[in-house]
């Protein structure tokens, strides 16, 4: 069947707001029922205060809360696909037949990729490391609630908004900069993203090293497990993801030193920020679609 909206891109628009609204009224839901189980003491000021100060990443009532966004994000996309694009849901990659390798190898360039940023600022002398905080019961916690946040992204950004885009045009560049300027845009509230010209740079390219291997194999796996992994190993090396402070279970403790500018160290909004980033990214966007096109000769 016929989309009920012809235009990709109009339906990726019109899915943006459709999406905030469910995953605001989702996460409110989850929000006081969270609450509630906990015995919070809504009329009581303090109590609502503590409440909202146990939001780190090892938090339990943060896993739910991801989990309360992540429903919300599916609720949605099951509307969209059915009464919008008219097309089932699985249609939007989430197909997992054969698809254990793309997984690993998603999870191992993640690993392969921030280890490899964070040996080279550590030769140059941007970071110096300043102690081993060692293994954090939490990151258990941590790591599904990361994979439910890289889950979520990928379903709507690569899934939805870069699939739609990709019914509307031929150019997959097009489309990838669509979505990724979307991308960017939903993480421009983050700490110090504005502090350099680099943080909302990388964001808009992190869009295309996600996606682009979304353009040839309409999978999600490969992007989701890189996702995850690009955030948990941020994390366990020591770097704020875009801004947001790991000291839930980082395992390593470094400062950067001073000795270069905040655009190479990649300051406090962590490596997100830096222009060597920046490189690799762009460089390993290059390198993954020479090798899904070569499959495709």
């Amino acid at each position: 069947m016929e989309p009920r909206i012809k235009n990709g891109f109009l339906r990726a628009i019109i899915f943006m707001p459709m999406w905030f609204i469910v995953i605001v009224f989702v996460q409110s839901i989850g929000v006081l029922s969270v609450m509630v189980a906990s015995g919070v003491d809504m009329a009581n000021p303090d109590s609502l205060e503590a409440f909202y100060v146990d939001y780190s990443f090892d938090s339990p009532m943060m896993l739910v809360l991801t989990g309360f966004s992540l429903l919300g994000s599916f609720a949605t996309l099951w509307f969209a696909t059915k009464f919008i694009d008219r097309k089932p849901l699985m249609s939007i990659g989430l197909s997992v037949k054969d698809k254990a390798n793309e997984m690993l190898v998603g999870l191992g360039f993640a690993l392969f990729f921030i280890g490899g940023l964070f040996l080279i600022l550590l030769l140059i002398g941007a970071v110096n490391i300043t102690g081993y905080v060692g293994f954090k019961p939490g990151v258990f916690i941590v790591s599904m609630m990361l994979f439910m946040a890289a889950f979520d992204e990928e379903l709507i950004f690569r899934g939805y908004i870069l699939n739609n885009m990709m019914d509307s045009t031929s150019n997959r560049w097009i489309a990838l900069a669509g979505s990724s300027l979307l991308f960017a845009l939903l993480h421009s509230g983050n700490p110090s993203v504005w502090s350099t010209w680099v943080p909302m740079t990388e964001l808009f390219a992190a869009g295309f090293i996600l996606g682009i291997g979304y353009t040839f194999t309409k999978n999600l796996w490969f992007p989701t497990f890189f996702h995850f992994g690009w955030n948990f190993f941020q994390g366990l090396f020591g770097f704020e993801i875009s801004g947001i402070n790991v000291d839930s279970w980082k395992m390593i403790s470094h400062e950067n030193t001073g000795n270069v500018p905040d655009i190479v160290s990649g300051g406090a909004f962590g490596i997100e920020g830096s222009v060597i980033t920046l490189s690799c990214t762009i460089i390993c966007t290059y390198l993954i679609f020479n090798y899904y096109n070569e499959l495709e000769k």
